[in-house]
């Protein structure tokens, strides 16, 4: 009977299934092409004019990282080698249509698996099946178990066929000769400066190991909504409280990595703990929570172990809870 009810969340679930895949893997690729955008275009020529002030990275630091000062300590990046294909690719899994859609269909699922049920009046029918209660609430694990992995995913899928479509990441100097052909001064500096014709190295595939810690952070904000979801009746209830703690947690972390006083208060949210691009470029799984708290001493933690234990803690939650309360009869 599990695995009927396993069935019938797919395919109740299909439907968004397949336009948060679609989604996903539309922005994965389209990122590859910004990525071999800036990484072909703009740090070569950037580096290509600072060279005669002596420092290759003199307008590459002001044009392409100092904008960005303020997103890199928001979302909690160290910094980041942005003529490196690889590591650009990594910033895309930080990008706010992933954590949106993360919000989306953490809160989204996991909020109809009990209110939902309630709110429009078929948890009745559903509970006068021979199914226990703890029944119902494995089958939400399972599904997330098989929907999870397939949304992540899209966006690997997404970004092996960019980097499919784009071809070579080959240095791009187009923009400098056709200033060039406008300015005689501009021909005869060019003229100067050697070029570096060789393509970038780029791989997706350490996204993979990006997106695990994407999976984790889905699963936690699903555990959490299913918690809410285990003791409320509306589903739109259910939704608004569970994206208002999202994005509470969402702003006290940015808060947290700009103003020193608050920083405290990061290790308490999902966002501290999501940091894929650590282990994708540096193949650490791991926070520091001494850095944060001031403890004297390195306190490591698995950040993909925390987003799952909290995750799996919500699901015990909703298992103790549902097991327990009065089922109200439908309106």
């Amino acid at each position: 009977m599990t695995f009927i009810l396993v069935r019938k969340f797919l395919r109740d679930v299909r439907p968004a299934l397949i336009a948060v895949c679609l989604l996903l893997f539309a922005f994965s690729a389209f990122w590859v092409k910004i990525t071999q955008r800036v990484t072909t275009q703009i740090v070569p020529i950037a580096r290509l004019i600072s060279q005669p002030f002596g420092n290759a990275k003199v307008l590459e630091s002001v044009f392409v990282r100092g904008p960005s000062k303020v997103s890199q300590a928001a979302l909690g990046w160290g910094d980041m080698n942005f003529d490196r294909p690889n590591e650009f690719l990594a910033i895309g899994l930080l990008h706010p249509i992933v954590l949106v859609m993360c919000l989306v269909w953490g809160v989204g699922r996991a909020a109809g698996a009990v209110a939902g049920e309630l709110d429009r009046g078929t948890m009745e029918l559903l509970m006068s099946q021979p199914v226990p209660r703890n029944r119902l609430i494995l089958a939400h694990l399972l599904t997330d178990c098989v929907v999870l992995p397939v949304v992540c995913l899209s966006f690997f899928a997404g970004t092996q066929f960019g980097l499919w479509a784009v071809g070579d990441f080959v240095p791009d100097y187009a923009l400098l000769d056709d200033a060039a052909k406008e300015s005689p001064l501009v021909k005869g500096l060019l003229q100067r400066i050697p070029r570096d014709p060789t393509p970038l190295e780029v791989s997706g595939r350490g996204e993979l190991v990006g997106l695990v810690n994407t999976l984790a952070l889905v699963f936690a904000i699903s555990g959490m909504t299913l918690a809410l979801s285990s003791v409320g009746r509306s589903r739109w209830k259910v939704i608004g409280y569970a994206v208002l703690i999202v994005v509470v947690m969402f702003v006290a972390n940015t808060i947290g990595q700009l103003w020193d006083a608050a920083e405290f208060v990061r290790p308490l949210t999902f966002f501290y703990y999501y940091q894929p691009q650590r282990a994708m470029i540096d193949g650490d799984w791991t926070v520091d929570l001494s850095k944060t708290w001031h403890l004297g001493r390195p306190v490591p933690v698995p950040a993909v172990g925390v987003l799952f234990a909290v995750g799996a803690a919500g699901y015990a939650f909703a298992l103790w809870a549902f097991a327990r309360r009065d089922l109200p009869a439908p309106l």
